[in-house]
């Protein structure tokens, strides 16, 4: 019994401290895609959809208090959106609801790790991040200002990292280019 048990804590530690040092991985959809009409909460209960969220970029981030990489992230998630909010790039996080017994709670616990400005949802259920197919946090939806699933980003990244800015800004810009590129072959093929 005593070797199981540190087999499994051996096990415990590699996947926790190997996931942090693990680097993120993007997913660019060559043609964005349909999102589901799933929805997540507010500190008041009022339910919301991505679609709500206007924005070149939106960046839903879906994480978790457990979740080392996680929690790592936010205090550079939070710079990196005092950096982009005026740029076109929207941020939200979306946790598990039964992960925090109140509003205040999940605040005070984002103030806690460096990240008090930060707008966090919440997923009852797991139904949001289940419907979008969601297995691993941490994990970014990117939205297009069509509202469509323009790509997503697993694992930990350094946000307030300058290469970091820059590419998602040039990003930004790209998933724009490609929806103007889009609605202009679109009314091409009306004439």
């Amino acid at each position: 019994m005593n070797k199981i048990f540190k087999i499994v804590l051996i096990l415990f530690f590699v996947i926790v401290f190997g996931a942090e040092n693990a680097s993120a991985k993007i997913n660019m959809f060559p043609k964005a895609r349909y999102i589901p009409e799933l929805s997540f909460y507010g500190d008041s209960g009022k339910a919301y959809k991505l679609k709500d969220f206007k924005a070149d970029l939106l960046m839903a981030v879906l994480w978790s208090r457990y979740c080392g990489p996680c929690i790592n992230d936010m205090k550079k998630l939070d710079e990196f959106m005092q950096k982009t909010q005026d740029k076109g790039i929207k941020v939200i996080l979306i946790s598990p609801e039964k992960e925090f017994k109140t509003a205040d709670e999940r605040r005070n616990f984002l103030k806690k790790i460096g990240a008090p400005h930060l707008v966090s949802y919440v997923d009852r259920k797991s139904n949001f991040i289940n419907g979008m197919g969601i297995f691993v946090t941490p994990a970014v939806i990117l939205v297009n200002r069509n509202n469509e699933e323009a790509g997503q980003i697993t694992g930990g990244v350094d946000w307030a990292d300058s290469d970091v800015i820059e590419y998602m800004l040039k990003l930004k810009n790209d998933v724009s280019k490609q929806l103007d590129k889009q609605k202009s072959a679109d009314e091409q093929g009306e004439k």
